[in-house]
């Protein structure tokens, strides 16, 4: 866990409000994995600081994210028109991430992410885990990210999707944890969990932008909607096929992966 959430030094401020933001996601995944070991009020209270620092970093982040999905489409798409209207709509946006957020703001987010690691790391000394209890709650996450892909595929809307996606990315979160030399095939599982937690990134990535065009009444921008709906069909049934493969198993197949 202390690898898993160890910090990187020297990032521009984009990749440092991404690694702030995916750091509170991994804590909060650690938080449920250790529900029923640690205290309760003591679990809620910390879900609660981290999920308010994120909060903060979020505008921030979905600025990058859009400009992030201009560029891909910009180079990924094949008529030359479509790519135009993906330049202009990127020349639209703020040149850097968070405009709005100064340094102070982000040193303030970096100090209070690291203080809520290393309390996440002191109460797990504090409280030494079972490794039984571990496995337990691993499998519950499992499950829960199963119904997430049924509700997703039987509701069929971005909401549905978006809720699977943070169940998959926390399950891929906690499996790091167990994925050992012994456990290989957990290890490709894993694997394949990553590879289903970028697809429905990308979707909701996709979704983002879509959101933000439509909110901008007079936006010249519109033609890219189409366009974006294109994509995020293609990834959702891509996201759909992959899901379908690795979260088939049962609760006693995946109980297996752990032993």
């Amino acid at each position: 866990m202390q690898r898993e959430t160890r910090p990187e030094k020297s990032l521009s401020v984009a990749e440092e409000v991404h690694q702030i933001r995916v750091l509170a996601k991994k804590l909060r995944a650690y938080l449920r994995l250790f529900r029923g070991i640690l205290p309760e009020k003591t679990l809620r209270l910390e879900e609660k600081r981290i999920q308010c620092i994120a909060r903060e970093l979020g505008r921030a982040r979905d600025e990058e994210i859009c400009r992030q999905v201009l560029r891909w489409l910009a180079t990924k798409e094949k008529k030359a028109s479509h790519r135009r209207w993906a330049r202009m709509a990127l020349g639209d946006l703020p040149k850097t991430a968070g405009r709005e957020l100064d340094a102070r703001k982000l040193l303030r987010a970096r100090r209070r992410i690291e203080a809520r690691r290393l309390r996440l790391l002191a109460l797990i000394d504090q409280y030494p885990p079972q490794e039984g209890k571990l496995t337990e709650s691993l499998q519950k996450e499992y499950e829960k990210s199963r119904r997430g892909m049924r509700e997703a595929l039987r509701e069929g809307s971005p909401e549905a999707f978006h809720r699977w996606r943070k169940r998959v990315k926390r399950l891929g979160y906690l499996m790091e944890l167990f994925c050992t030399s012994s456990r290989r095939r957990l290890g490709r599982l894993q694997g394949k969990l990553l590879r289903l937690g970028r697809l429905l990134g990308r979707l909701q990535d996709l979704r983002v932008l879509r959101g933000r065009i439509e909110g901008q009444a007079a936006s010249t921008d519109r033609s890219l909607v189409p366009l974006l709906d294109k994509w995020m069909t293609r990834y959702r049934k891509e996201a759909e096929r992959v899901g379908e493969r690795c979260l088939s198993m049962g609760k006693r197949e995946f109980r297996r992966l752990l032993a």
